[in-house]
């Protein structure tokens, strides 16, 4: 099923903003602290030729949770990280979809609901897609974002978890040919949560020529927890990115990111990752954690944790390591007759398989095996070239 939801008049007068502000600064540039490792001119050189379409499906029967945007669920758009984050100027001010995904008080944790969009060559998706779940849901969501050459994604998308309600969230950004160029993906997610609410969350992102996934996430009462997985794949020369900011605002609050990087060729992988503990959020768990393995000389990874912690009873820790296939192993595998290209998928399989075995719901561990598959049979068809 299509999901066919062109902006309102409400939310086309609540962009107005955005357009005046895109029109005197334009695209974020490398001046900028977070953008310095992703400068964006790099690879946007010329959008102005796009033309504005988004195409949403819904793969399963969940059309009665799909919504036009309620004027005020806009409220959402109106804070700090939205209003000074210099993306959504281009993402409100090109906007074509706006639709919310409103989860029943009545559903199983069973139910899922899968979206895909694709995006053809010569396009630009932008969209607004706001998330709610009330008090005591648990559910699954995916978004698949799936590029072609010459296009552009920007979506902007924003999470409310409700009291004692458990999200399972899935972003996936992958290619829909086998080779792209000028395919980019820039997209801006806050989540809001309240007392006693989870929020797991799976990214992967591999394929376009640039990727990057911008998260702010918002522990607002006690109680409430966040878990990343994110995992990128690079090749030849493509740009990914990863940039997070979990602010923990109340106590007994604990979050944990965990992001996994494998690059080849030319590629380059950047993890900015963010831990703010304000000072009322005692008793605090914030952990990071960053690994990438490189299969390449040419390749390059940057990564830069931070720590911002105003409370004194905390546990928080980061960490960053970059690295290649372990030598030892891979002579192991050889020398019990292990072909070259085997031995170096099976060791990248069990490099990732760390991740997937973290994932506690089915759902997603699912959704990052697909990701995983999908991006050895790639590594495959180039071994065989």
């Amino acid at each position: 099923m299509e999901i066919n939801s062109p902006p309102s008049n409400e939310v086309l007068d609540f962009c107005n903003f955005f357009k005046q502000s895109f029109k005197e600064h334009g695209w974020p540039n490398s001046k900028i602290e977070t953008w310095k490792m992703t400068p964006l001119q790099k690879f946007i050189k010329d959008s102005s030729s796009l033309k504005h379409n988004s195409k949403y499906l819904l793969s399963n029967n969940k059309n009665k949770f799909i919504k036009n945007v309620d004027i005020n669920n806009l409220e959402f758009l109106n804070s700090k990280y939205f209003q000074k984050n210099e993306m959504s100027r281009v993402i409100l001010s090109h906007i074509s979809n706006a639709f919310e995904i409103l989860v029943p008080k009545s559903t199983s944790k069973k139910e899922t609901i899968d979206i895909k969009s694709s995006i053809d060559a010569g396009i630009w998706s932008s969209s607004l897609i706001i998330i709610k779940v009330p008090e005591n849901v648990e559910c699954n969501i995916a978004l698949e974002f799936s590029l072609s050459s010459n296009s552009l994604c920007t979506p902007l998308i924003a999470i409310d978890v409700g009291k004692g309600s458990n999200l399972s969230f899935g972003l996936s950004v992958i290619n829909s040919s086998k080779s792209l160029n000028a395919s980019n993906f820039v997209s801006l997610i806050e989540g809001d949560l309240s007392e006693n609410s989870n929020l797991e969350m799976v990214l992967t992102q591999q394929g376009a020529t640039l990727s990057r996934s911008d998260i702010n996430i918002n522990l607002n009462q006690n109680y409430s927890n966040y878990d990343l997985i994110g995992v990128y794949f690079g090749r030849e020369k493509q740009h990914q990115d990863i940039t997070t900011c979990v602010n923990h605002l109340a106590e007994n609050t604990s979050s944990n990111q965990v992001i996994r990087g494998i690059l080849d060729d030319s590629s380059v992988g950047v993890y900015q990752g963010g831990v703010k503990v304000a000072p009322n959020a005692q008793k605090t768990d914030g952990r990071q954690m960053s690994r990438a393995l490189l299969l390449s000389n040419l390749a390059e990874s940057n990564s830069k944790p931070e720590l911002e912690i105003f409370a004194d009873d905390v546990s928080c820790a980061h960490g960053a390591t970059i690295g290649e296939l372990d030598k030892d192993q891979f002579f192991y595998l050889l020398s019990r007759g292990v072909s070259h290209s085997m031995a170096r998928e099976l060791l990248i399989k069990a490099y990732l398989n760390e991740v997937v075995e973290e994932i506690q719901n089915d759902y997603l561990s699912d959704k990052l095996e697909k990701a995983i598959d999908f991006w050895l049979s790639e590594f495959k068809m180039k071994e065989v070239a």
